[in-house]
């Protein structure tokens, strides 16, 4: 998929609650999924190695969680 093929951003709902930026308060959001064994972060055979990041479509800030 390519920068221009990419979905239009979407709201998200964390645990019952509207996610907003905490930058600039902007509720429209990409989803990313990332193999943190890939991003180089550190990673153990206990944890899962993936993780879920909404990029916020107003400023780029990137808000991560991990799964449950």
């Amino acid at each position: 998929m390519g920068l221009f093929d990419a979905p239009e951003p979407v709201g998200v709902e964390i645990k019952g609650h509207e996610l907003h930026c905490v930058i600039c308060r902007h509720n429209r959001f990409h989803r990313h999924k990332i193999r943190l064994d890939r991003a180089g972060l550190f990673t153990s055979e206990w944890s899962d190695p993936m993780a879920v990041s909404y990029e916020c479509a107003n400023c780029a800030y990137l808000h991560w969680f991990m799964p449950q």
